[in-house]
């Protein structure tokens, strides 16, 4: 029936989950029935931009008559009143929320959340997803839903949607309502998205947002910032994605040009340094009352957070001010940057570890400085899929200046159809014209 969209698009959700989330442990709560009026209340009165799509909440985030647990058991089950504004915001737009996702608990927990168990990568079982959003991308990676809510503060969001081959999506900070979600560390926290494509990405944003979506966007003319110096070294198949990328602006008219950011390398140090502060703030107190309501992770990452001295994170707040001057006047010749969202493929689900060269590093630690910086001088930052053939998928980032999402998400949307293209396109055989 042409007036039940909504409804037939939440039992493909709740058919998805039943399939499937006992292996991959992609989401921890959700209310079948709850869910289905939801989608009656749309199929009643909603046609809004995403009318006939579903959605999961990382489980930092309320939604109404679901507890907000962060992953752990340190807070009681009790279901949150109401829904988050982003939620709300979201459900405003026509989509329906199923429920809430696993992810690394706390946000700042190890892959394997000692009570919701370790999230599975849904493109190769012998694979995890990175994290913390980790059950937010294996949700839409394997199709229990349309598009997730995350959280990013370091990297959240980016991580996994590199490992699933799905776009990622930071904000800027600031620009998205932060009501109803659970803080880490204020100062670097942002809501942010994930989806398979990048058109339900740019109608998020804008529900989310009140930013209308733009004209189709174009990579003639753009002029995209190759940055020198931010970052290490990358496995091989990170470097062909980002050369890739790269030779794909400039068929499609744009250019290239190198851009430094002097100072730089302290930004990942300053941002763990501000999100182990804040974080003991927000619950060090807490943890200590409660230790065994968190794993072996979060007890070990709270007791390190008492090493950052107040000096050293007035320290830190002071060289991100100094750098966020830095960054927008580096900003100010290019329309975007473009980096590796991480230095290698989607992480072993033994341990987490992926290989860079000849060596295997943890995914998260290693990616921190292929990502911490959006957060510390607080732009926006996409991480684009590029699929890798009879492999795990490679996955670049553009990021652009502060307050330009919009543009960003139509950026990056343009550079995914342009590598698209560029493969489809027939490869000139030696000696033809």
């Amino acid at each position: 029936m042409a007036d039940d969209i909504a409804i037939q698009a939440v039992e493909r959700s709740l058919a998805a989950i039943a399939a499937d989330n006992d292996r991959l442990r992609a989401v921890t709560c959700f209310d079948a029935g709850r869910a289905r009026a939801r989608a009656a209340r749309q199929d009643g009165d909603g046609r809004g931009v995403l009318y006939g799509l579903t959605f999961v909440a990382k489980d930092l985030i309320d939604v109404a008559d679901l507890p907000t647990s962060g992953g752990s058991r340190l807070f009681d089950d009790v279901p949150a009143a109401v829904d988050a504004d982003c939620v709300r915001r979201l459900s405003a737009a026509g989509a329906v929320v199923i429920g809430k996702s696993n992810m690394h608990e706390l946000a700042v927990g190890g892959a394997v959340n000692p009570w919701f168990g370790q999230v599975v990568n849904p493109l190769s079982a012998e694979h995890g997803t990175g994290g913390t959003s980790s059950g937010s991308a294996a949700a839409v990676a394997s199709g229990m839903c349309d598009f997730a809510l995350g959280t990013d503060s370091g990297g959240s969001n980016r991580s996994p949607a590199a490992a699933t081959g799905l776009f990622g999506f930071k904000p800027t900070n600031g620009i998205l309502p932060l009501d109803g979600v659970r803080r880490v560390a204020p100062t670097l926290d942002t809501v942010g998205l994930l989806a398979r494509d990048a058109s339900v990405l740019r109608q998020a944003f804008a529900a989310l947002s009140g930013q209308p979506p733009r004209e189709s966007c174009r990579l003639e003319d753009t002029i995209v910032g190759r940055p020198i110096g931010l970052h290490g070294p990358v496995d091989a198949p990170v470097q062909r994605a980002c050369d890739e990328a790269l030779s794909a602006v400039r068929s499609a008219g744009g250019r290239i040009v190198d851009v430094s950011f002097a100072g730089a390398g302290g930004l990942v140090q300053a941002g763990k340094h501000i999100l182990r502060h804040e974080f003991a703030r927000e619950y060090g107190e807490k943890i200590a009352e409660r230790g065994n309501m968190v794993g072996a992770d979060v007890r070990a990452f709270t007791e390190a957070c008492r090493e950052i001295s107040a000096a050293r994170y007035e320290d830190a707040l002071a060289l991100i001010a100094v750098q966020r001057s830095i960054w927008r006047d580096a900003m100010e010749g290019v329309d975007a940057i473009l980096v590796p969202t991480a230095p290698g493929l989607a992480p072993r689900i033994a341990d987490e570890f992926t290989r860079i060269g000849d060596s295997w590093r943890p995914y998260g630690a290693a990616g921190a400085e292929f990502r911490m910086w959006a957060n510390t001088v607080g732009i926006p930052a996409v991480a684009i899929p590029v699929p890798m053939h009879g492999g795990l998928p490679a996955s670049v980032q553009l990021a652009a200046r502060h307050g330009a999402d919009g543009f960003l998400i139509d950026l990056s949307a343009a550079l995914g159809r342009q590598i698209a293209k560029q493969r489809a396109a027939p490869t000139k055989k030696r000696g033809m014209i």
